[in-house]
């Protein structure tokens, strides 16, 4: 674990009571005479100089905020399910005639509960403007977090009993957002906002131009640089060996914060070692700052979200077209878009033939002999990304146009979707086309699959849903089965079937830019 400075910490000691309330009651009502009524009753007391139960201990302590108590919101959970977070409103008043002020929760219907074992998951205390003063640490193992500073841990586990009255002492912790992850807590559990969904996947390349699946560990914080509140430290994805003897990475996904403005992200990776590649220096090898907007921009359809794609090493001077490129442009002629075939064929032969011709030298034979278009009518999306198996000395671009694979890949159901089993040919076909593009070098090979809006309903919606759950590998077509971890393959959505020549040269130059093509 990395090594933090501890710059926070002002300790308290928020001693809770679990209190089981009598209420006058109908001697025939059982079930409410089983209940416990919970209550919390909190004292704070002065612990700036306990030690840590650890070997680490926090020197130049800060002064606790002075801000009062005004509500804590606690999870508890039953037989390992977490409960709908409660939030109590504290009161205060000299209990115990001290001179110190007690610190007490108002009743909640919320903590009338039935006799039996819960565990205290969550402990998290805000003043009268929202902001949070105390925590809870959360034990998780890590000797480097400060659940070491408290002598009993979140969760605590809480025995109630029909009448009983329990009293369980929480201590807690004066609150830095600065290191929000050493409290065992992520940051949503303390500042709630809305939240967005960000994947990422990386590739690493050896000085040979091999190309792996990266193995590494993301930070990332709030704002431009190191010094933001923490959201996730040392997250690591995994690489290992699939069913087909290649290795394959998961991504990695995190729930970003999204207030009202605009929010800014942080994020460092680190290379890390790896079976599937030789020994490498495990280092910080990417960094950068990404906007709420930026995330945004990677949503795929309603449900569905698109990597964060980083290479490594694997700068070649990108990709090229010149001479030696097969472009294979796939026509779906099964019937349904054949208004779209004639437009297609006069944009290869004029409007891109104009855009790449001087890639090609100005030979007209070499782009006429290279870039084709071809009418399949299988409607194997996978195979035509496969190029039908040939390996063309060069390199290669595959443009597919489809707009269903009825039965072959999906069906026409409305209830179809990522959690219907895959079919026998498409597993045959993404065990073929991964392990074919795991074997490419790299920039060898680009694919793009532009989905035709036909229909939007029946087996075309699910074509559309089908590609989306590949692209983003959601469901039965996530891992092994899915392309969200290969940037060399894209996908257009919503593509306008039977347009004009223009409009499909447009397309097709959008997308090989989009991919880091020079036209």
């Amino acid at each position: 674990m990395k090594n933090f400075r501890f710059f926070l910490l002002g300790l308290m000691a928020l001693g809770l009571s679990f209190v089981s309330c009598s209420t006058e009651e109908s001697s025939g009502n059982r079930e409410q005479e089983e209940m416990a009524t919970l209550s919390f009753g909190a004292s704070l007391n002065d612990l700036l100089n306990r030690q840590m139960n650890t070997k680490q201990q926090i020197s130049d302590l800060p002064e606790c905020s002075d801000a009062a108590p005004a509500t804590v919101v606690v999870v508890i959970s039953e037989e390992g399910v977490d409960m709908d977070p409660v939030t109590l409103n504290i009161l205060s008043d000299d209990l115990d005639g001290n001179g110190n002020e007690d610190y007490y929760t108002d009743y909640s219907d919320d903590l009338e509960l039935m006799p039996g074992t819960y565990e205290l998951e969550e402990f998290i205390v805000y003043d009268a403007g929202g902001n949070v003063i105390w925590l809870a640490p959360i034990d998780d193992d890590d000797s480097g977090d400060y659940d070491g500073y408290v002598s009993d841990a979140l969760p605590i586990s809480i025995n109630l009993g029909p009448g009983v009255k329990k009293y369980v002492d929480v201590e807690v912790l004066c609150y830095d957002n600065r290191e929000v992850n050493q409290y065992g807590y992520v940051f949503f559990d303390i500042i709630p906002n809305r939240a967005i969904e960000f994947c990422m996947f990386g590739n690493y390349c050896t000085d040979n131009g091999r190309h792996y699946p990266a193995e590494y560990s993301v930070d990332i914080w709030l704002g431009t640089d190191s010094s933001g509140t923490v959201l996730y430290s040392d997250v690591e994805n995994t690489v290992e060996m699939d069913n087909n003897g290649d290795y394959a990475g998961t991504p990695v996904c995190f729930a970003l914060p999204d207030t009202d403005g605009e929010d800014q992200y942080y994020i460092e990776i680190t290379l890390l070692n790896s079976d599937a590649y030789p020994d490498v220096t495990e280092e910080v090898v990417h960094s950068a700052v990404l906007t709420d907007a930026q995330v945004r921009e990677m949503f795929v359809g309603e449900d569905a979200v698109d990597y964060y794609h980083f290479n490594i090493n694997c700068d070649s001077g990108g990709p090229v077209i010149n001479e030696d490129t097969h472009i294979y442009i796939y026509f779906d002629s099964s019937g349904s878009m054949s208004s779209t075939l004639s437009p297609l064929q006069e944009m290869r032969a004029t409007l891109l033939k104009q855009t790449l011709l001087p890639l090609y030298g100005n030979d007209e034979d070499a782009y006429d002999n290279q870039v084709r278009v071809i009418s399949n009518g299988n409607e194997r999306t996978l195979d035509f990304l496969n190029i039908e198996g040939e390996t063309p000395v060069g390199n290669v671009i595959v443009l597919a146009f489809q707009d269903e694979a009825e039965y072959i890949y999906h069906d026409g159901s409305p209830n179809w979707d990522s959690s219907t089993p895959r079919t026998g040919t498409y597993n045959t076909d993404i065990a073929v086309l991964r392990g074919r593009l795991s074997a490419f070098p790299v920039n060898y090979y680009h694919g793009v699959v532009f989905q035709v809006e036909t229909s939007t309903t029946g087996a075309f919606a699910n074509f559309r849903k089908l590609m989306e759950y590949v692209d983003s590998s959601t469901g039965n077509y996530s891992g092994q089965y899915g392309l969200g971890d290969r940037p060399e393959v894209a996908f257009e959505y919503s593509v306008t079937p039977g347009a004009s020549a223009q409009y499909y040269a447009d397309l097709i130059v959008d997308a090989l830019t989009g991919l880091g093509y020079s036209l």
